[in-house]
């Protein structure tokens, strides 16, 4: 290797450890580490190799097409020039790791000089122009056809689209949340989205871009745009030394005040997520909030449902009551009926706001009732009871409790005024699915998460249109089938994570909202069957098993420890 090509390698790979510097990856997932083959050819960036073979030829073209700069710049090296008009923008699939290329049946056919080359892996998921990663896990064989020019191969019938590996994916591409607004509520509700690694100015641009064009199917009904379908981006510039960044809006002038505080309320939560804390915001150039050039994030904190950030340790239900669990591993009964042994309380939940508590009470009939009122005082009969009530969890505004009695979900609104009324519930495509065994809303609104015979299911809460007051469950999407098949509980860790608990070889998991990432949890000191899950932003989780209560604090060292106030009875939660 010359001197200078050698120069050039070197460079290429410093350049792509700063890109993956960048990225965020969970600590424990099932991205796999590159073999050595794989590695040397990303590294180098200059197109496919003189005498490159035809399936070797297409695998490279796979592991350059991660890379979006300039167009796939990369990936384009290795295309004909009658094939440069590939239409790289016609979608974006994320396959699994491992991916093969065969020579396919249809070479039979291809004529001299040619050759079909068969793209065998398995797809993880689809990403749409706006952003949102769309699973839809199958078995995929795409044909790419080759054709010799002089003494090399290169592709004259690239798939439409372009197909990245998850590991080129994290690396590429910047997973962001982005903030819509609950329609009924007027609170901003996160929705994760991935766009391009780059400079702040591309990073602000393709993040304002993602609210214009709306929410992901994975929300969509539960929230919208302040964004008029005749908004454009004028322009975005960054000033990354003071922490800023200057949007100017066309096509907006039609918004009321109280909506352009809206819609400013959504690019402040969203580039502050993304490193940049204060936006300049323009319409035509002018000030888009008269008297406020410039909003922060932290303006619209009181925007978000569900931010009071969660006690150091949770509660648990144990020996009828609900107890408080102490840092020296000790615990003790919550004042109030829920804790003076007032009832036999089988299951709680308290909610994130407004210091509110739910409990299920077993009677002396046998029946099991649900009861709430607030924490350390007296509690209230609502309507729901059955045989078995479990599953409890509040609404992010902490206003009503959905629980699950006899296996179907039920929904309670509590006043601050009135007592307890159940609330209709349209369970849409929930209904014919089976038992649900648990339930977790999510803390900020807009989600719920549900296990259902042992699957895991996420949609959105959607209000109905005409019938005031009424929500249904949307459109479930079932999160990691084949891997994610004996779930027993889940809880949300953050607003885009799940933990989830399962009776199966991956005891203790955790998944994105959106099912492309998902990590394994030690588990090595837990003993099958597992029970109940408590998790909470920032907090150690908690599971209770065979033998007991165990938290994990999510180090990358760290195993399960016994923690102290907890029988193997013991059901924890946090509030939300």
């Amino acid at each position: 290797m010359s001197a200078r090509r050698l120069a050039g390698a070197l460079l290429v790979l410093l350049c792509a450890a700063v890109l993956a510097g960048c990225a965020t990856v969970p600590q424990q997932s099932d991205v796999q580490v590159l073999r050595q083959g794989e590695q040397e050819a990303r590294a180098g960036l200059t197109g496919p190799i003189e005498d490159g073979d035809p399936l070797g030829l297409v695998r490279g073209f796979v592991y350059r097409s991660g890379a979006p700069d300039d167009r796939h710049a990369q990936a384009r090296r290795y295309l004909t020039a009658s094939a440069s008009d590939w239409d790289d923008g016609a979608s974006l699939t994320v396959l699994s790791e491992r991916f093969d290329t065969i020579v396919s049946p249809e070479n039979a056919t291809a004529g001299p000089g040619r050759m079909v080359v068969r793209v065998r892996g398995t797809r993880l998921g689809t990403v749409t122009p706006g952003g949102a990663f769309e699973a839809s896990p199958q078995r995929v064989e795409i044909d790419v056809g080759v054709v010799r020019e002089g003494e090399r191969w290169r592709i004259d019938r690239p798939p439409p689209g372009v197909l990245v590996r998850l590991s080129d994916f994290v690396v590429h591409y910047r997973q962001m949340q982005a903030w819509f607004v609950d329609p009924t509520r007027g609170t901003l509700l996160p929705d994760t989205h991935y766009v391009r690694s780059g400079r702040p100015d591309e990073l602000a641009l393709d993040a304002v871009d993602v609210l214009r064009r709306g929410p992901s199917a994975g929300l969509a009904g539960a929230a919208l745009t302040m964004f008029p379908a005749t908004a454009r981006i004028r322009s975005t510039t960054t000033d990354p030394a003071a922490g800023t960044a200057t949007v100017d809006l066309t096509g907006v002038s039609g918004l009321s005040t109280a909506d352009r505080d809206t819609l400013a309320a959504q690019v402040a939560q969203t580039l502050g997520g993304v490193g940049i804390p204060r936006v300049e915001l323009r319409a035509d150039g002018e000030a888009l909030l008269p008297g406020r050039p410039t909003v922060a994030a932290a303006d619209y904190d009181a925007r978000v449902a569900g931010t009071a950030r969660p006690p150091a340790f949770p509660y648990v239900v144990d020996g009828g009551r609900v107890r408080q669990l102490t840092g020296n591993g000790a615990s003790a009964p919550v004042a109030g009926q829920a804790g003076n042994g007032s009832f036999d309380v089988t299951a709680a939940a308290a909610s994130a706001v407004g210091n509110r508590i739910a409990v299920v009470s077993r009677e002396a009939t046998g029946t099991q009732r649900l009861l709430t009122g607030p924490l350390g005082g007296e509690l209230t009969a609502t309507p729901v009871s059955g045989a078995e009530v479990t599953a409890l969890s509040w609404s992010g505004a902490g206003d009503e409790i959905w629980a699950v009695a006899d296996g179907r979900l039920r929904r309670v609104l509590v006043p601050a005024d009135a007592p307890p009324v159940e609330a209709p519930l349209d369970l849409g495509p929930l209904a014919p699915l089976g038992r649900v065994g648990d339930l977790a809303l999510a803390r900020e609104g807009g989600r719920i998460a549900v296990v259902v015979d042992g699957a895991l299911l996420v949609g959105p809460i959607v209000p109905v249109e005409g019938r005031a007051g009424e929500v249904a469950v949307g459109p479930l999407r079932r999160l990691r089938p084949g891997e994610l098949d004996d779930v027993v509980s889940v809880d949300w860790r953050s607003a885009d994570r799940l933990a989830v608990a399962s009776d199966s070889d991956r005891p203790m998991a955790d998944v994105g909202v959106d099912g492309l990432q998902l990590g394994q949890l030690p588990s090595a000191n837990l003993t099958a069957p597992l029970r109940q899950v408590a998790a909470a932003p920032g907090r150690p989780l908690y599971v209770t098993d065979r033998t007991g209560l165990w938290s994990y604090s999510g180090g990358e060292l760290d195993a399960w420890q016994q923690a102290g106030g907890g029988s193997t009875a013991a059901s924890p939660f946090y509030p939300g």
